[in-house]
């Protein structure tokens, strides 16, 4: 069963989004603009459109900053790009696209026409070019059959995360945002009861649940949330759950580099390691090899550690080029539980996640 069938889309998680979707939806916010300057203009100054990260049915807004000099299309065309660029370098949108107007040879014939060329590019490195050719008569424009051309990513910046760790896990498109919980010295129902879930026995579809639960090997329960206002909700009822048992809590923010690891023990907290690898965040002051400590961290934290700063230095990579401190608290969950947020694959086989839903708390 697909939990979200039969949801209307502005119902749906931002994260089931997907770059055709996300493409479809900014050609068809920016298409009857570039029409409406055809037919009032006869042509059109180069104009954009970026699209939110959230919600499902992303916001999306028109970006129009001309130059004083109209004549010179090229620099027009750079100048609207770099807004864009400056725009999702402060934003994080998930999507953008540009429209120009070009003169392009039609495929087959090979004669020239004008057309709206809308560049669309994604965060996820995706990028396509859909060309629309058009004619102008008495003052109405008419569209030839849409052509499609592979496009080129130069809006949103280069990942930044280490691509060879997460070849198991299928990408996001948004990126993940996910938060997860493992308990040990405690069995699985004991898990669902202190955190009033209910185990559905359905193992999650290719389009990820809210939430969901796997037992992994050495006792380990990991309960795994994609909703992350919920995995915020429960993280301050962690005093209640560790009663008697070790907590393990992994909170990823893929867009914003962000991740952090804690550690729980018999109802308080044991330690922390966190790190952000961006200015955006609030009041951190974020970048490559941004880490803060609190507690007394498990052991490993220190090989671990050592192991990033050498794969960093061996990589050839100029700093900041790949955030190598993002998978510190990811390597330490790992270290500590057999567990990576962005691999399914073990030698102890698959991890198989059932789909959670909430249940009523007693009294």
């Amino acid at each position: 069963m697909n939990q979200h069938e039969g949801r209307e889309d502005a119902d749906q998680p931002y994260w089931l989004s997907t770059p055709p979707q996300d493409f479809t939806a900014l050609v068809d916010f920016i298409m009857p603009e570039v029409k409406f300057r055809l037919e009032r203009d006869g042509v059109f100054a180069p104009l954009g459109a970026l699209m939110a990260r959230e919600p499902y049915c992303g916001t999306m807004e028109l970006h129009d900053e001309s130059m004083p000099d109209k004549k010179d299309g090229n620099a027009q065309l750079e100048h609207l790009k770099q807004v864009l660029r400056d725009r999702v370098a402060s934003t994080h949108p998930r999507a953008a696209v540009v429209a120009a107007n070009c003169t392009v040879l039609l495929p087959g014939s090979g004669k020239q026409a004008e057309a709206a060329v809308l560049m669309c590019t994604h965060r996820d490195g995706t990028a396509a070019n859909f060309v629309y050719p058009y004619t102008i008569a008495n003052g109405r424009v008419t569209f030839a059959p849409l052509e499609m051309a592979e496009g080129m990513q130069d809006i949103f910046p280069p990942i930044r995360l280490r691509p060879w760790i997460r070849e198991s896990c299928p990408p996001r498109p948004v990126g993940y945002k996910v938060g997860l919980f493992l308990f040990h010295g405690i069995d699985r129902e004991a898990v669902l009861h202190r955190m009033h879930l209910a185990d559905t026995g359905r193992p999650e579809a290719d389009r990820p649940a809210p939430a969901a639960i796997a037992s992994l090997p050495d006792g380990w329960t990991v309960v795994w949330f994609n909703d992350f206002a919920a995995f915020l909700h429960h993280a301050t009822h962690m005093q209640t759950y560790a009663a008697g048992c070790t907590v393990l809590s992994l909170s990823v923010d893929e867009p914003d580099y962000a991740t952090e690891a804690t550690g729980y023990a018999n109802g308080s907290q044991q330690w922390a390691v966190r790190h952000v690898g961006t200015s955006r965040a609030r009041a951190l002051p974020g970048g490559p090899h941004d880490l803060h400590v609190t507690g007394t961290p498990p052991a490993q934290l220190a090989d671990i550690v050592t192991a990033m700063q050498k794969e960093e230095a061996d990589s050839g990579y100029l700093p900041d080029m790949i955030d190598f401190y993002f998978d510190i608290p990811v390597e330490l969950i790992y270290a500590l539980a057999g567990f990576r947020y962005c691999q399914r694959e073990y030698d102890s086989g698959h991890v198989i996640f059932n789909t959670l839903l909430p249940t009523v708390p007693e009294g």
